[in-house]
């Protein structure tokens, strides 16, 4: 009885799995020159564009965020905690929605990505 239990289990485990890597059960992961036309919510991935307006706990912070390789930008507001090494012309991900020409993101879901990593080590 508890082995057919455990199996039925696994069984609806393995569906549920496949149900998810086949529909996408994830956020689609953007550049902003790939915004246009997406209602739904999604990660935005770029570089930050200055100035830095406004305060994340009060209103929002604003700047435009840019694709890494290229020019087409767009109007960000984030709202919630910022991480130490957020600046201008550090690449970031967000999450949230286009609303009327602005990225509008979700609370806390801002991570920058550590330049760093994706730079070539220099040889000695």
């Amino acid at each position: 009885m508890r082995l057919a239990l455990a199996l039925s289990i696994a069984a609806l485990l393995a569906v549920f799995l496949l149900y998810t890597s086949i529909a996408g059960g994830g956020t689609p992961s953007l550049r902003p020159s790939q915004l246009s036309g997406h209602a739904g919510r999604v990660t935005l991935s770029g570089r930050v564009l200055g100035p830095v307006r406004g305060n994340p706990e009060e209103g929002g912070m604003r700047f435009r965020l840019r694709d890494v390789n290229g020019t087409t930008s767009v109007p960000v507001v984030y709202t919630g905690s910022v991480p130490d090494m957020f600046k201008v012309g550090r690449d970031i991900s967000v999450d949230g929605r286009l609303r009327n020409g602005t990225f509008v993101s979700v609370k806390n879901t801002l991570v920058t990505k550590c330049p760093s990593k994706y730079t070539p080590k220099k040889s000695s």
